[in-house]
C-alpha cells in the first residue's frame, strides 16, 4: 500500500493529466478550429461592419471581408447591410443600445453627430502607430474624416455630385449633351424637351427637390453655406425658388410626378434613369458604374457632368467629397483589430483592386496609380469627371451640424407636401424653417 503523501502526489497527476487531455491542449492556442473544422477555438475574434449601398456594393464588400478573413484566420467579419434608407436610423438605435457593429460605414452629413455623441472609435493612435497607414492619403480627406482634431474616419473613395444622364437616348433626339457651363435654366429647358419628345410616361429628370445635400449646392451657389455655426442659411425665398423650379418642371414632365417620386426607393435599381422611363438623375459620381449595370437598357451609354450653375453664381457648388467613410465602433472589444481592416481596405493592392471605384475614386495615390490601367469604360468616365471637379468646385464646408438629421428629413417632407399640394408653399416653407431651427437648437 502507497504511503499518503505518495497516494496525494499520484492523484494530483491524475487530475492535472485528465484537464490537459480534456482541453484539447494548451489554454495559448490560436487555432481557429480543430482538424474537422468542428468549431472555433475561445480566442477567436468576431468583427460585425455595417454598410449601405447597391447589391454591386455588397458583393464587392463580402469579397474584400473573404479576403481579409483568409490572411487572418483568427478573425472573422459578420456583414450587416442594407440600402440607404433608414440606416441610420437603425445605426441611432443600437448606438443607444450600445449594439452597434465594430465596423461603420460613415456618412460626411452624420460624422460630427455621432462623434460628438461618444459613438466613434478614435483612430488617431492607430494612425500615429503606423498599423493604420494615412502617408498616401489626400491630406484634405484626412481633415474631412477628422472632428475636434481626433481622426475619427477613413475615406474610402473620393466623390463629387453630377448629373448622370443617358448619353445614348440624348444622341437619338439629337439633343446636344450638356457642358461644364450649363445653368439650371439650360437643365429645365432640356428636361422638358426630352419629356415632350418622349411622351407620356417619360420624364426628363428624377425629382430631387427633397435632396437636402443637392439643395446644398444651389446654396453654396450663391456665397454661402447652407449652415453657419450650426444655423440654417437658407432663407425662404431661396427655398421658395427651388421648390417652384421643380414645381414647373413637374407641370411640363420635365421631373417625375408627386406620385412617382414618392414611390421611388433609394435602391438604384429603382431609379427612374435604371428603369428607361427618365434620361437624368442626380447622384454622386462612385454610382456611376453602378448606374451602368444596372441599367435597364444595356445598350445605351450613361455620362455624367456636374450639377447645373445658376446665373450670376458667386461661387461654384460642385466639391469634391469623401464618397463614404469607414469608422469603428467607440464600444468594440477589438480596437485594434477594427484599425486593421480599415487599414486593409483602404490599403491593401488585392482589396483595392476588388472595390475598385465604386465608392469613389481611391483616397490612396499610389492604389489610384495601379488602378488606372485595368479601369473600364464607366470607371474611366469617373476618373475624369473627378480630374473636371477638382478643377472647377470650391472647398466643401464643414460637417453638417447636429441636428442635421430631423432637418433633412423634414426638408423631404416639406418638399412631399409642396409636391402633393398640401398647404401652401408659403407655409410649408415656413414651418420647415421652424422645425429646422428647432432641431438645430437641439443639437447646440
Amino acid at each position: 500500500m502507497l504511503p499518503m503523501k505518495k497516494w496525494v502526489a499520484l492523484c494530483c497527476i491524475s487530475l492535472l493529466l485528465l484537464a490537459t487531455a480534456c482541453s484539447g491542449g494548451t489554454s495559448g492556442s490560436s487555432s481557429s478550429s480543430d482538424g474537422n473544422n468542428q468549431g472555433k477555438s475561445a480566442d477567436q475574434i468576431e468583427l460585425r461592419m455595417t454598410w449601405w449601398g447597391s447589391q454591386t456594393r455588397h458583393d464587392l464588400t463580402t469579397k474584400v471581408i473573404k479576403l481579409f478573413e483568409e490572411k487572418h484566420p483568427g478573425i472573422t467579419i459578420k456583414p450587416e447591410y442594407s440600402g440607404w434608407d433608414g440606416y441610420f436610423d437603425k445605426l441611432t438605435t443600437q448606438v443607444a443600445g450600445s449594439n452597434a457593429p465594430d465596423i461603420l460605414q460613415m456618412d460626411y452629413a452624420f460624422l460630427t453627430d455621432f462623434a460628438r455623441r461618444g459613438a466613434l472609435l478614435d483612430l488617431t493612435p492607430y494612425a500615429e502607430s503606423k498599423e493604420l497607414r494615412t502617408g498616401e492619403h489626400d491630406k484634405s480627406m484626412l481633415k474631412a474624416g477628422t472632428v475636434d482634431d481626433k481622426l475619427y474616419a477613413i475615406t474610402l473613395g473620393v466623390n463629387a455630385p453630377g448629373v448622370i444622364y443617358d448619353a445614348t437616348l440624348f444622341k437619338e433626339l439629337g439633343i446636344e449633351e450638356p457642358k461644364e457651363s450649363w445653368t439650371w435654366e439650360d437643365f429645365g429647358k432640356i428636361a422638358a424637351k426630352i419629356a415632350a419628345a418622349k411622351g407620356e410616361g417619360f420624364y426628363g429628370s428624377v425629382d430631387i427637390s427633397g435632396t437636402t445635400n443637392m439643395f446644398e449646392i444651389f446654396i453654396r451657389q450663391k456665397g454661402k453655406g447652407l449652415f453657419d455655426g450650426g444655423t440654417l442659411t437658407a432663407t425662404s425665398e431661396e427655398l421658395q425658388q427651388w421648390f417652384d423650379m421643380w414645381g414647373t418642371l413637374r407641370e411640363n414632365g420635365g421631373a417625375t410626378p408627386a406620385e412617382v417620386t414618392a414611390s421611388t426607393t433609394s435602391a438604384l435599381e429603382t431609379r427612374p434613369i435604371s428603369l428607361g422611363t427618365a434620361a437624368m438623375e442626380f447622384t454622386w459620381s462612385n454610382q456611376l458604374l453602378t448606374f451602368q449595370q444596372v441599367n435597364k437598357n444595356q445598350d445605351h451609354k450613361l455620362a455624367i457632368q456636374v450639377i447645373p450653375h445658376s446665373a450670376g453664381e458667386q461661387q461654384i457648388g460642385e466639391y469634391l467629397k469623401p464618397g463614404q467613410f469607414i469608422s469603428g465602433y467607440a464600444k468594440t472589444k477589438h480596437p485594434k483589430e477594427v484599425a486593421m481592416f480599415i487599414d486593409f481596405m483602404v490599403n491593401d493592392p488585392e482589396a483595392t483592386a476588388i472595390l475598385g471605384s465604386e465608392r469613389g475614386v481611391p483616397v490612396n495615390s499610389s492604389v489610384r496609380e495601379q488602378l488606372q490601367p485595368s479601369l473600364s469604360g464607366a470607371e474611366q468616365e469617373i476618373f475624369k469627371f473627378i480630374d473636371i471637379v477638382s478643377q472647377n468646385s470650391s472647398e466643401i464646408d464643414p460637417p453638417y451640424p447636429q441636428g442635421y438629421s430631423e432637418v433633412d428629413s423634414s426638408f423631404k417632407t416639406a418638399s412631399e407636401q409642396i409636391a402633393f399640394g398640401q398647404g401652401s408653399a408659403q407655409e410649408v416653407i415656413a414651418q420647415f424653417i421652424a422645425n429646422a431651427k428647432a432641431a438645430l437648437a437641439l443639437g447646440k
